[in-house]
């Protein structure tokens, strides 16, 4: 503290040279003025004075008749003298205190909590549709709204608050808690979506109708949601079963050996725009998008140094593309429709076990068919609601299903 309320003063080291040095020192330290750190020189000696003493110096000086010499100035007064006269300094320290008292509503900095950044990214989108990002003001009824859309628009959140404090919007969630989805009462058939032959039934409920080995067709009832008891009183429930069959299908898929193809050129351009309190502004003229071309729009805060600033930066990101012709060979063509026939295959039974396949293909027109035949493993059971038709009349005995 010391030391910086000397920094604060002043001082001035100076030095004596010629005359009555002795009697002029006397004389000062008789005024009153502190004269420090006195070392002799080869012509006279050095010392220091606070600035505010400097200038008494001079008449006892000349009454012994002294040459003073300055050799170091110490002190903000020094520090801060190149400043002076340049009034462009002073405004700007005026303006950005009266931007700093106007801009309380300014957005500086958004903050995400309890946000994967999947999450953080579509929520930044959401919330730039609202008129929410650094750079804009922002008013309750925006905030409030802004977080309705948040909590309506994703099913992950238990609860979206935001909150604006000295600039600084936070953004925070809190995860929902899905409770156990309950057990289906609904009754319900398991049929077969095609011809097959059962392998096994894995049964979650119901009352299974076939046995492994057994042949099957499409729509014949596999898992039965009813079931007659010893008093011939029906008893229902709800049928679940995964009821794995062997099937054998032949798909047919044909893949042209020419053609051409939208592909990336690899060039890209970034078009940048500033989102500033007072609006936007374009750091560019104007976007070429000549030719065929990918979009994306990237959005990210302006903090240099760690420093955020109230500016959101847009980067609009334009890649180029063209059109590419290519051809196939016979032996590629194969292989891309055999793919595309095990992705139809997926599309329909989901997890399956591919046990024998056979193919056939045929050249025509520039392009090449084939014909797989496919013998798979596959859940072929699909839950169905229980026919009314099928209901008999009388009502089911509680007391009897009770017994049984």
């Amino acid at each position: 503290m010391r030391g910086l309320a000397r920094y604060a003063a002043g001082s001035v080291r100076f030095e004596v040279t010629g005359g009555r040095g002795e009697r002029f020192l006397n004389a000062c330290v008789g005024a009153g003025i502190p004269v420090e750190h006195i070392h002799p020189t080869a012509t006279g000696y050095e010392a220091t004075v606070p600035l505010r003493d400097y200038r008494r110096l001079h008449p006892f000086a000349r009454r012994n008749r002294c040459r003073l010499r300055v050799r170091e100035r110490y002190g903000a007064y020094f520090a801060l003298a190149a400043y002076r006269g340049r009034w462009g300094i002073l405004c700007g320290l005026a303006l950005c205190a009266l931007a700093l008292a106007l801009g309380g509503d300014l957005i500086w900095n958004i903050c995400f909590l309890n946000f994967t950044p999947e999450q953080e990214a579509s929520a930044r989108a959401m919330l730039f549709e609202q008129g929410i990002y650094e750079g804009a003001f922002q008013s309750h009824e925006a905030l409030m709204r802004a977080a309705g859309e948040l909590f309506i628009e994703s099913e992950d959140y238990g609860w979206v608050t935001l909150n604006f404090v000295k600039g600084r919007l936070v953004v925070e969630n809190t995860r929902r808690e899905r409770p156990p989805e309950p057990v289906s009462a609904e009754i319900t058939n398991v049929v077969a979506v095609c011809d097959g032959i059962v392998r096994r039934v894995e049964l979650a409920g119901g009352y299974p109708g076939v046995v492994s080995g057994q042949y099957v067709a499409r729509g014949q009832v596999l898992v039965s949601g009813m079931k007659l008891n010893s008093y011939k009183r029906p008893m229902y429930t709800h049928a679940e079963a995964a009821v794995w069959a062997e099937v054998e299908n032949t798909y047919i898929y044909t893949q042209p050996l020419h053609g051409t193809t939208l592909l990336p050129t690899g060039e890209c351009e970034s078009y940048y725009t500033l989102y500033l309190p007072w609006g936007e502004l374009p750091l560019y003229r104007s976007v070429d998008l000549s030719g065929a071309s990918q979009r994306r729009v990237l959005r990210r805060p302006a903090a240099p140094l760690g420093f955020h600033l109230p500016v959101l930066i847009e980067e609009l990101q334009v890649r180029q593309t063209r059109q590419t012709e290519w051809t196939l060979t016979e032996d590629q063509a194969r292989d891309i429709a055999r793919s595309r026939v095990l992705d139809m295959l997926r599309t329909e039974f989901g997890v399956y076990e591919l046990l024998e396949e056979r193919a056939e293909t045929s050249v025509d027109s520039g392009a090449l068919t084939l014909r797989l035949h496919v013998r798979f493993l596959a859940d072929i059971g699909k839950m169905v609601p229980f026919p009314d038709e099928m209901r008999p009349e009388t009502e089911p005995d509680t007391n009897s299903q009770k017994n049984e």
